[in-house]
């Protein structure tokens, strides 16, 4: 295998296909990236135990000159540092599980992987495949994800690091996601109807959509992956085999409380209580009067502080209540911006957010018990 690429296409895509590697896997090959070279393209793939990348190269006189074709499997961590070492056009030279990288005088000389260690992997993506808006779809992953959790207590409830997507014989794909503290749910439409139940983890459904995605990309899923085509590029995800909860009777709760209020005041409010950021000093105090609202935020042996605002409306009765103040931050961070909406239930054990701008995004948050 021997072939010249230009620096730029090269370092590139070697950059893209590194989002998809695990350098600490103790299955080398998922540390690497896989070439293989035709007559007609150079094709690099990479892998986690979890998600595939694949990126396709056309072979022409201009980007890639091929003598000849071939497959290797080289480090992507080290070739990504050579790459940087060189400046306009790089030669591949494989032999016998060694590669020279060279340029001028600048050559490097790397052992590669047995091209029979890396999997073989299915990149189709013609099954259940629908064009979406890329930004769209990056918007509402990332409006849910904020209910997925992060903490170390929690690595072992895989559900709740996970974004569920469902859709029964719609055209409108409902994606949700919890903690078990709190729930986001937000629905996407799209040009045809689907049927998918389908559980991914949030961290690979983030990586999907990536900075160099067009407007418009096609989405494709089985019984087994999801994932996202586009020219010369797909990006896919495995599915968890995970039975996720049911979102529609929470969603159905009643409320017979309701707070109206701009977007950029609750932001305001929130921000001018809190005077230090701390773990363990979290608590929100929420005093909802018709007058206007009271937010104290108390750090034991530290101080508290205090702020107010007229600028609302309260449907309902009077009441009082303890929120952690990072769901609340990030659900209303999520909201577009205007006027917001929260609901509350009658035994004040659950807020729903919603904006006017677009009341598909619900963010529910649970309430801090009060001692």
């Amino acid at each position: 295998m021997k072939f010249s690429i230009l620096k730029r296409n090269i370092e590139d895509t070697v950059d893209f296909l590194s989002n998809y590697i695990d350098n600490t896997d103790s299955f080398i090959p998922f540390r690497c990236i896989n070439f293989e070279l035709n007559t007609s393209y150079l094709t690099l793939t990479s892998a986690t135990s979890t998600m595939e990348a694949k990126k396709v190269i056309q072979v022409d006189e201009d980007v890639i000159q091929l003598e000849r074709t071939g497959r290797m499997i080289i480090n992507a961590n080290i070739l990504k540092n050579i790459i940087k070492k060189f400046d306009k056009r790089i030669t591949f030279d494989f032999n016998d599980g060694v590669v020279d990288i060279y340029e001028g005088t600048t050559r490097f000389e790397l052992t590669t992987i047995e091209n029979e260690k890396f999997p073989i992997i299915d990149f189709s993506d013609s099954e259940n495949k629908f064009e979406i808006s890329s930004r769209k779809f990056e918007k509402v992953v990332s409006d849910v994800s904020v209910s997925t959790s992060s903490l170390t207590e929690r690595l072992n409830v895989v559900l709740y690091k996970c974004i569920n997507l469902r859709c029964n014989n719609d055209s409108k794909i409902r994606f949700s996601a919890t903690d078990s503290y709190r729930l986001s749910t937000e629905t996407l439409s799209i040009p045809k109807n689907i049927n998918i139940n389908a559980t991914i983890d949030a961290k690979n459904l983030k990586k999907i959509i990536t900075k160099d995605a067009p407007n418009k990309v096609s989405i494709f899923f089985n019984n087994s992956k999801f994932g996202v085509s586009y020219e010369n590029t797909v990006i896919q995800t495995s599915l968890l085999n995970l039975n996720y909860l049911d979102i529609q009777p929470i969603l159905q709760t009643e409320y017979n409380k309701c707070i109206t209020i701009e977007k950029d005041e609750l932001s305001k409010l929130i921000n001018k209580a809190i005077f230090i950021n701390s773990d363990k000093a979290r608590r929100l105090q929420f005093s909802f009067k018709k007058e206007g609202i009271k937010v104290v935020y108390e750090v034991p042996e530290i101080g508290t502080g205090e702020a107010f605002t007229k600028n609302y409306e309260l449907d309902g009765n009077e009441f009082d209540i303890d929120i952690d103040y990072q769901y609340i931050k990030d659900a209303v961070n999520v909201l577009e911006n205007g006027t917001i909406k929260i609901k509350v239930s009658p035994r004040e054990d659950k807020l729903l957010f919603t904006s006017n701008a677009n009341p598909e995004n619900i963010q529910l948050i649970t309430p801090l018990r009060r001692y």
